[in-house]
C-alpha cells in the first residue's frame, strides 16, 4: 500500500493529477513492515528530480554528467548544478537535450514546474554568478569567513536577478549553499567611498 502524505503532495497538483488509475511518478521515503508493508511516497523531495534526471539524460546515468546539487521550490521552480566528468561534454547541453527534449520530459512529469540547469564550478564566485542565471552577473565577490558574497548585476537585470518574490536569489542560496547579498552596478558605486 502506498501513501502520498499532504505534507509529501506539491500543491495544487491534488485536483489535477491523484487520480485512480493515474500513472504518477514517487520518490520512496521509508517502507514500513506491519500487517502488510506500506509505502511513504514524495512527490515534494529533491531526490525526485534526481531520480527523474538519471532516467532522462544518459550521461548522468552512465557517469559522465554529475549533479552536483539541486535546490528546488516543489510545484514552482528548481535549480540544478551539474558538471562533466568527461572531457568534451557540455553539462547543461547534455541535461537540456536537442530542442530541449530531455529537459521537457521532466518538466511535464513535475506538473510545468520550471527547472533551471546550471553549470557546476568549483570556483564559488562563477558557481554563485552561474546559479543566479537567467541574470547575468557583472561580478561577484566572495567572504570565505562568512560564507556570504556580493552580487553586482547591471541595473536592468536586479529583478531579474532576484526573482518574483525573491525566489532566484532564493533558489540560488539554497543551490550554492552561500548567503547571496545582490546590488545593481549604481548602487554598488554608490556605496564606495
Amino acid at each position: 500500500e502506498g501513501v502520498l502524505p499532504p505534507s509529501e503532495q506539491v500543491p495544487g497538483e491534488r485536483a489535477r493529477l491523484y487520480r485512480p488509475g493515474q500513472r504518477l511518478k514517487v520518490y520512496i521515503l521509508e517502507v514500513h513492515r506491519g500487517k502488510g508493508p506500506q509505502v511513504v511516497a514524495s512527490r515534494t523531495h529533491r531526490n525526485l528530480l534526481h531520480r527523474l534526471f538519471d532516467l532522462e539524460v544518459p550521461e548522468i546515468r552512465s557517469g559522465a554528467v554529475e549533479i552536483k546539487g539541486i535546490a528546488r521550490e516543489p510545484g514552482i521552480r528548481s535549480k540544478v548544478a551539474v558538471v562533466a566528468r568527461q572531457e568534451g561534454i557540455d553539462p547543461v547541453g547534455a541535461c537540456v537535450g536537442l530542442r530541449g527534449i530531455r529537459i521537457q520530459n521532466i518538466i511535464n512529469e513535475l506538473n510545468g514546474e520550471k527547472i533551471d540547469v546550471v553549470q557546476w564550478h568549483s570556483d564559488p564566485r562563477v558557481y554563485i554568478a552561474n546559479a543566479l542565471s537567467p541574470a547575468q552577473v557583472v561580478r561577484a565577490e566572495v567572504n570565505e569567513m562568512e560564507k556570504g558574497a556580493v552580487v553586482i548585476v547591471p541595473d536592468r537585470q536586479l529583478s531579474l536577478a532576484i526573482g518574483k518574490e525573491g525566489q532566484n536569489a532564493r533558489l540560488a542560496a539554497k543551490l550554492t549553499g552561500w548567503r547571496i547579498d545582490i546590488k545593481s552596478v549604481t548602487a554598488a558605486e554608490g556605496e564606495k567611498p
